[in-house]
């Protein structure tokens, strides 16, 4: 190799000067036993962006590549979520391999790559030998939330910092609070439209997610288009307004032990659950305290 050009590689237990020509295919894999099939396992990996390609652009071709590289390959669902406090797609889907059906959760987000001004797809797939139960879903998310990338994309500008409901007082912001006891995790929307896009139907009929204000009230889910099927299932849409009857708990009276707050786009509010705790807090006290500004999540 004539070129002797080098970059700075750093890897959790070492770092060296990588040659340049050298495509990086680094893959990270996690499982329960050294030997045998694993019941639950995960990989991390990550793949070149074509030019101009955005996030759905790119899991449209993976998922197009998987329909034509694995047997009798179904997609479950697919659908937007957040990693890092930036845009990610979840999919769900299983394929037949040896005689068994494996199912695989992969959450995929686009960090800038190694070049200037190039993009790379992140890759986190969560496989399962069985269907994905609850336990191994919240095990999944609970890992998602504490994702934190090391070259991700740029925030947005400071135009759109200016107009974030970060600057937002009173009772008027916009936010939503999703909750989920059983996965012991809280997301943080920017309004209502966005929660209800963004929190599958069907797992709302199944009461696996409550909704509350900006100001910690409880919201309730109207359907207006019901989820149909009974093998598969299509999502409906809903809709969130106040309970029909008073008297719901608020989000304060039922966070759970545990908690994790998901991540967030940059410019909501909340860092932590110390700082939804304090702020629910202080608007139940009425003193109309101020959102904490935007965090700086990679400062």
């Amino acid at each position: 190799m004539d070129d002797q050009a080098t970059r700075a590689y750093h890897a959790n237990d070492l770092s060296f000067d990588l040659p340049a020509a050298l495509r990086d295919k680094t893959m990270h894999m996690f499982t329960l036993s050294d030997q045998g099939a694993s019941e639950f396992s995960l990989v991390i990996s990550h793949a070149d962006t074509q030019p101009e390609e955005e996030l759905d652009d790119f899991s449209s071709r993976l998922v197009q590549e998987m329909g034509r590289a694995l047997p009798k390959f179904q997609l479950r669902h697919s659908k937007e979520t957040l990693l890092d406090g930036g845009p990610a797609i979840d999919l769900a889907y299983s394929w037949r391999k040896d005689g068994i059906f494996m199912h695989q959760r992969q959450v995929i987000a686009l960090m800038r790559g190694t070049a200037p001004d190039s993009t790379q797809a992140i890759m986190i797939a969560a496989t399962c030998l069985a269907s994905f139960g609850d336990g191994w879903n919240a095990t999944f998310d609970r890992l998602l939330a504490s994702v934190r990338l090391r070259r991700p994309l740029a925030a947005a500008g400071a135009d759109s910092a200016a107009n974030a409901p970060g600057t937002a007082t009173g009772p008027t912001a916009p936010f939503i609070f999703a909750l989920s006891e059983r996965r012991r995790l809280l997301n943080v929307f920017a309004d209502r439209d966005e929660a209800c896009r963004k929190t599958d139907a069907r797992e709302v009929e199944q009461n696996a997610w409550t909704f509350f204000d900006a100001d910690g009230e409880a919201l309730q889910a109207q359907f207006v288009v019901p989820n149909s099927g009974t093998l598969w299932r299509k999502a409906g849409s809903y809709l969130l307004a106040p309970p029909e009857t008073a008297g719901a708990t608020p989000l304060a009276d039922c966070l759970p032990q545990g908690v994790v707050l998901q991540a967030l786009a940059p410019a909501l509010p909340f860092a932590s659950i110390d700082e939804v705790r304090a702020y629910l807090l202080a608007r139940a006290g009425g003193d109309g305290a101020a959102l904490p500004g935007p965090p700086n999540r990679h400062g």
